[in-house]
């Protein structure tokens, strides 16, 4: 799936400053990869214990990791930086910025909206 055009101004409903907008999707699609990588880890774990269980024993087609990258469904898989997007635009995001200075209150985005 790819990324549609997306109006400033639906991002500007969210937030007034665009910076804001970018490092928070930036940082939701960085969590993304990372928890992506976490189970791709974990898959891998799991495929070298059943080696180790079984030796030369067939891996079952569950745990059979894919050394080459089928490119259509790689196309068909939602990025994370779309993914996160997607979730910002419709407010299943929640972030707190800190002042520049320092010992200042946090704000929330949604004190400000609401």
């Amino acid at each position: 799936m790819g990324l549609k055009t997306i109006p400033f101004r639906k991002i500007e409903e969210k937030t007034e400053d665009i910076f804001e907008a970018v490092t928070v999707v930036g940082k939701r699609a960085r969590q993304i990869i990372g928890d992506r990588y976490i189970i791709e880890e974990e898959r891998r774990r799991e495929e070298e214990n059943l080696e180790e269980i079984g030796g030369d024993v067939e891996v079952p087609p569950a745990y059979q990791m894919e050394t080459q990258i089928d490119s259509e469904a790689f196309d068909a898989t939602d990025k994370p930086t779309t993914m996160g997007l997607n979730e910002f635009l419709a407010d299943e995001l929640t972030w707190t910025k800190q002042s520049m200075y320092e010992g200042a209150n946090l704000e929330s985005r949604n004190e400000d909206k609401k």
